[in-house]
């Protein structure tokens, strides 16, 4: 009886699933970045508009930051990727652990905080005060922080190289992926 169980396991795990490619992960990012800009935008345009309240800043910095290793960690997806019918694992093909999700999301996590740390020093500035429309904010906070631009450099050249690895990789794994070793299967 406990043979005939044993038979039944499959003998590779990973040959039942399936890797995400790339136009529903892509899909699943799209879909993220609409969720947290309707989320963030609206209180965004006010605070710079209107409130100009460093606090209001610091608060929607840390939901944009943290939405996505909270979703991943917590559920196995963000919304973008539920919706997609997506799931990030970990190196076994289990619930991702918090160090995996961690690496994982370090590719862009570190350069989101850095450029909310040159955007915060605008909000205590005396410029912003005579800033009355979201198009000459933007224009400021970038053209006073040069470096937000070599940041936005490294952040291409990383999208970049982590669309080449998907591509040539057989398991379907961007760079951040390998480096934190982990997997995006399609739960369908």
């Amino acid at each position: 009886m406990q043979d005939e169980q044993l038979d039944n396991e499959p003998l590779f795990p990973e040959a039942d699933i399936k890797f995400a490619s790339f136009w529903p992960r892509f899909g699943a990012s799209v879909l993220d970045s609409l969720i947290i800009v309707i989320i963030s935008m609206p209180v965004t345009y006010y605070n710079v508009i209107a409130w100009k309240i460093p606090f209001v800043f610091i608060i929607i910095s840390i939901v944009d930051i943290l939405y996505k290793p909270f979703m991943e960690y917590r559920y196995g997806a963000t919304l973008g990727k539920m919706i997609l019918g997506l799931k990030v694992t970990g190196r076994e093909f289990g619930r991702v652990t918090f160090s995996e999700e961690l690496r994982r999301v370090s590719f862009y996590l570190i350069p989101t905080v850095l450029i909310q740390i040159m955007t915060l020093r605008f909000y205590f500035s005396a410029e912003l005060m005579h800033i009355s429309n979201f198009k000459d904010y933007n224009e400021y906070v970038v053209y006073s922080n040069p470096g937000i631009l070599w940041v936005n450099g490294i952040v291409l050249v990383l999208g970049a190289a982590d669309c080449i690895t998907f591509l040539l990789n057989i398991q379907r794994q961007s760079l951040h992926d390998l480096y934190a070793d982990t997997y995006v299967v399609d739960r369908r």
